[in-house]
C-alpha cells in the first residue's frame, strides 16, 4: 500500500507537465485563430479594405484608402485637367470594410470599373439650347464669342440677312462634362461643324426609298437631301450611293432675306417682295409679303386699235 502510494506521488508531476502541455497548445491554437481572424476581417479590428461606391452602389474594392483616392485622381489627370479642377457627375464615396466579406480587386480591374462608371466634370461656360448642352467654353466672353460665329457661319452670305436663333439659347457657369470643354470659340464652332458633318455612306438597295434610310440613321429627310444635293430622292435607283450626315447640334440658326423679283405672268410683268427663310444656310421657305400691280408691257391680246385711229373716226 506504502509503496502504491508512492509511485502515485511520483507520477503527479508528470501529470500536470502533460496539463501544462495541453494547455499551452491550446492557448497557442487559440491565438492563432485569433490572428487568423483578425487578418481576415472576421472580427472587430481585423484587416480592412476600401470600398469605392457611385451614387450608393458599390462599384470598386481596392486595399486602401490610399490606393483608392490615388485611382480617383488618376481617373480626373485622364481628362486633360489638373485633377483639383475636375469633380465626378456622381456622388463617390469610401467606405472601410471587412476584408474577409469583400475580397479586393486588382489596381486595373477598378480603373475600368470605375472608368466606366464615372463621369468627369469641370466648370465651365456652358451653351444651352432649350435645356440642351451644345458645347462650352473656358470663359463667358468665348461662349458668347462662339455664338456670334455660329450667326454667321450659318447664315447666307450676302448682306441685308438678319439672323436669330430657334432655340432657346443661353450661356450659364456650371458643372458640364470633361470631354464637351474646348479651348476657345474657334474650335467649338469647327467641332459643331464636324459633328454635323457626314459620317458615313450608304449604298441603296431595291425597294428603298430616302425616306426608310432617312428613318434608319435617324436623319430628316431635309438634312439628307442636304448632304446629298446632287441626287433626286424622289428617284432613287438601286446601287446608288447616298452621304449620311452626322448628329445634328442641337441649335438651329434662322436667317431671313427680302428680295424684289420680277414676276411675268401671261402678258404682265409686275416686280414682288418675297422674303426667304433659311435654317443652317439651307433655304426652307419662301413667302410674298407684297407687290406693286401689274404693268402692261406687250399688247394685250385680241383685235387692238391705235388711240389716234379713234380720234380720227370721231372727227369723221
Amino acid at each position: 500500500m506504502a509503496e502504491q502510494h508512492k509511485g502515485s506521488k511520483k507520477q503527479e508531476p508528470l501529470r500536470k507537465l502533460r496539463l501544462r502541455l495541453w494547455v499551452e497548445r491550446a492557448v497557442f491554437a487559440a491565438v492563432v485563430l485569433v490572428l487568423i481572424l483578425l487578418y481576415l476581417g472576421t472580427l472587430p479590428g481585423g484587416r480592412r479594405v476600401c470600398l469605392v461606391s457611385v451614387d450608393g452602389e458599390p462599384v470598386a474594392i481596392l486595399p486602401t484608402r490610399t490606393e483608392a483616392e490615388r485611382l480617383l485622381n488618376e481617373l480626373k489627370g485622364a481628362s486633360g485637367f489638373p485633377p483639383e479642377e475636375i469633380s465626378f457627375a456622381q456622388t463617390v464615396t469610401l467606405h472601410s470594410v471587412s476584408a474577409a466579406r469583400n475580397p479586393s480587386q486588382s489596381y486595373r480591374e477598378a480603373l475600368d470599373a470605375l472608368s466606366s462608371a464615372l463621369q468627369p466634370t469641370v466648370r465651365a461656360a456652358a451653351i444651352l439650347a432649350n435645356g440642351e448642352l451644345v458645347v462650352a467654353l473656358p470663359d463667358q466672353g468665348q461662349a458668347v464669342r462662339t455664338l456670334s460665329l455660329l450667326l454667321k457661319q450659318l447664315s447666307p452670305p450676302g448682306p441685308d440677312v438678319s439672323a436669330y436663333f430657334k432655340e432657346q439659347v443661353k450661356v450659364e457657369m456650371c458643372e458640364v462634362p470633361a470631354q464637351k470643354l474646348v479651348p476657345d470659340a474657334d474650335e467649338a464652332v469647327q467641332r459643331i461643324a464636324d459633328e454635323a458633318a457626314a459620317k458615313a455612306e450608304h449604298k441603296v438597295e431595291r425597294g428603298e426609298s430616302a425616306w426608310n434610310i432617312a428613318r434608319q440613321y435617324n436623319v430628316s429627310l431635309r438634312r439628307l437631301a442636304h448632304a446629298n444635293p446632287d441626287v433626286d430622292l424622289e428617284t432613287l435607283r438601286s446601287g446608288a450611293t447616298l452621304k449620311i450626315p452626322g448628329t445634328l447640334p442641337p441649335i438651329t440658326v434662322v436667317a431671313r432675306r427680302e428680295i424684289e423679283e420680277e414676276v411675268v405672268e401671261g402678258s404682265y410683268r409686275r416686280r414682288r417682295r418675297t422674303r426667304i427663310t433659311y435654317e443652317n444656310g439651307m433655304e426652307v421657305k419662301r413667302e410674298v409679303i407684297g407687290g406693286r400691280r401689274p404693268e402692261v408691257s406687250v399688247p394685250p391680246p385680241g383685235p387692238y386699235r391705235e388711240p389716234w385711229r379713234w380720234r380720227d373716226e370721231i372727227t369723221q
